[in-house]
């Protein structure tokens, strides 16, 4: 992956970076810059104007979002995003109070809000399998030409059966992300952050990741049924076809930010083991890095 430009961003959104501290880096680098008090987000994209695309609606609809009262973490109230050497950056509040972990139920109570209102701001389409066809062709040395075929192959497949959907509760403002590692904890409320993948499309896609809880990561079935309960919908839901393509579909386009860092060795293994079992079509639990 290359190196974030991170003073060169914070420049030019106003902010400085000397206490910068790296939180995560794999799909973005973030930093946390503990004098602002903001999360500094920036994601590699050069040439992608999709990505720039999604990314401006992802400010302008948190902007609206947080007028209306709904809990979001907020951008901060400069011009952005910027770009700057490929990157696109984003600033945002932060916040991080002392809590117990989010549950299901707290995400589902989030969601259906969400899911309820209409923005008035251009919202992309869901590209189903985000930008691993692109990642594929841009990272060739990342994977064999036998797992490389494959997953080609599969997209395809996918894609063909994404056009053909029926969704069962039609098609709404999405999160695009939406699991409790993307819930923040503000004094007494739990706010809903990493907008990066925002779209338009089926509702159940959003549903998805709390599915596949029980599905890739081991999790208990009781948490997806506490989710639907307080989501008002039935668990049984996740048999439905059209959750079954989507949840192939984004268990493709995971391996997009695994592509990306597999120079890191811990990312390579999470990604291999994931690849193979794809491939094998076995039900190995899966690993967050």
């Amino acid at each position: 992956m290359a190196t974030p430009p991170l003073e060169a961003a914070a420049a030019l959104l106003g902010l400085n970076a000397d206490d910068a501290l790296l939180l995560h880096l794999r799909a973005n680098a973030v930093y946390h810059l503990p004098s602002s008090k903001v999360v500094l987000r920036l994601r590699y994209a050069p040439g992608n104007h999709q990505a720039l695309n999604r990314l401006c609606a992802a400010i302008l609809t948190t902007r609206w979002l947080a007028a209306q009262g709904f809990a979001t973490i907020e951008p901060l109230p400069i011009e952005q995003p910027v770009t700057v050497n490929g990157w696109i950056a984003t600033a945002w509040h932060y916040v991080n109070g002392p809590a117990p972990a989010p549950g299901a139920q707290d995400l589902a109570a989030l969601l259906q809000t969400l899911h309820a209102v209409r923005p008035p701001v251009p919202i992309p389409a869901l590209q189903p399998l985000g930008t691993l066809r692109s990642d594929l062709a841009r990272h060739r040395d990342a994977l064999s030409d036998r797992h490389r075929c494959w997953l080609l192959c599969r997209c395809t497949d996918i894609e063909q059966a994404y056009r053909d959907l029926d969704p069962p509760l039609g098609l709404v403002l999405l999160h695009g992300d939406a699991h409790t590692g993307n819930l923040f904890r503000d004094h007494d409320r739990w706010l809903l952050g990493d907008w990066d993948s925002i779209a338009y499309g089926p509702l159940l896609s959003d549903l998805i990741p709390s599915m596949m809880e029980h599905h890739r990561f081991g999790r208990p079935r009781s948490d997806w049924i506490s989710f639907c309960r307080r989501y008002d919908v039935d668990p049984d839901l996740e048999h439905h076809p059209t959750a079954t393509t989507l949840r192939m579909a984004r268990e493709l386009r995971s391996l997009a930010a695994y592509i990306r860092a597999s120079d890191q060795p811990n990312v390579r293994a999470e990604l291999d083991r994931r690849l193979t079992s794809l491939v094998e079509g076995n039900p190995t639990t899966w690993r967050a890095v």
